[in-house]
């Protein structure tokens, strides 16, 4: 794929924050509350977003710097039946900019990401960095764009997340119109110590 070529990048977590997810293509200062981010060397913001579901058992794990406490992973592995569908955005980035975020994810230069030819297909992973949140994993295709989001091969324990990620959560999903119990219903289920 060219590096102008648009693909669908199905985040998760923090990310469901238009406000925190730029960080990564515009940048933003210290003041911000999830620090400083360079941006995207291509600064051009998404064409597109929508609610999706991740068909994968997104969790709160490890211990954030950045959060103060866990934050949320992704295994390549299918999603348990017992669990609530994982409440995504899709937003349409270009090839280029993903390995900026990617990069970003793992607080890595631009130039420590290596994206394959082409998005990987459904269910398909690629180690995509040496990092802890390492791996491309394929989607299905969004109104005939390739999808991906990205995964980890190794991640970390389950462990509660901080107060303040909790929140940047519940507002990313309330801008998509979720209301505040069904919010709270999917934080609730992304906390598998409680």
């Amino acid at each position: 794929m060219k590096p102008t070529e648009p693909v669908w990048y199905v985040a998760y977590g923090s990310n469901l924050l238009a406000a925190r997810f730029l960080a990564y293509i515009t940048g933003c200062g210290d003041d911000a509350v999830w620090g400083a981010h360079r941006g995207s060397a291509d600064a051009t913001l998404p064409t597109g977003d929508r609610q999706v579901v991740v068909p994968y058992p997104v969790f709160f794990g490890g211990d954030s710097r950045r959060w103060n406490g866990a934050c949320c992973f992704c295994p390549a592995e299918p999603a348990a039946d017992d669990r609530l569908p994982v409440v995504g955005r899709a937003w349409l980035v270009t090839w280029g900019q993903m390995a900026d975020i990617v990069a970003q994810e793992n607080r890595l230069p631009t130039s420590a990401a290596s994206l394959p030819d082409h998005v990987p297909g459904p269910g398909e992973t690629v180690r995509v960095i040496d990092g802890v949140i390492d791996l491309l994993l394929g989607m299905a295709t969004i109104d005939g764009y390739p999808a991906c989001t990205l995964a980890s091969s190794q991640p970390p324990p389950p462990a509660p997340p901080s107060a303040s990620y909790r929140l940047v959560l519940a507002a990313g999903m309330a801008e998509m119109g979720l209301s505040d119990e069904v919010a709270e219903r999917h934080l609730l289920d992304l906390d598998l110590t409680s």
